[in-house]
């Protein structure tokens, strides 16, 4: 149960993460300055109030972006840490097996997130579901 809450918090901090280019998010979820809600309402791109697989999608693709850092199409497991989007093993998601992960492995990690913070399975995150993920403390 640890893991998986761990993964889903990873996921809600990677939605979490603002426009000003991907910063150490550890840092943000230890800052009690840092709000949530402000990240959900910057990554709620039409201002619906939700975030649907679109502005997930969409999102990811821009972490995944900013995090590569040498620009070599690919995710290091150095650039994975350095923005806490990461699985607790890259081997998980790593369906190839060659230590990185490409921009599909890396999404289709974080829709797993998707699904799971989405309790009431009606497709679209809403503030509450990733406050309360986000809030959550994680058991190692």
């Amino acid at each position: 149960m640890g893991v998986a809450r761990t993964g889903i918090a990873i996921g809600a901090a990677a939605l979490l993460v603002g426009w000003f280019g991907v910063r150490d998010v550890r840092a943000q979820v230890n800052d009690p300055s840092y709000d949530p809600r402000t990240a959900f309402s910057e990554s709620d791109f039409n201002h619906d109030g939700q975030i649907d697989h679109v502005e997930f999608d969409e999102r990811m693709t821009d972490v995944f972006f900013h995090a590569d850092a040498n620009k070599d199409g690919v995710l290091s497991p150095n650039e994975c840490r350095a923005t806490l989007v990461q699985s607790e093993s890259l081997d998980t998601v790593d369906s190839n097996h060659d230590g990185t992960l490409t921009l599909h492995e890396f999404t289709r990690a974080r829709e797993v997130d998707f699904e799971q913070a989405d309790t009431n399975d009606d497709g679209v995150l809403k503030i509450d579901e990733v406050v309360t993920i986000y809030e959550r403390p994680s058991k190692k």
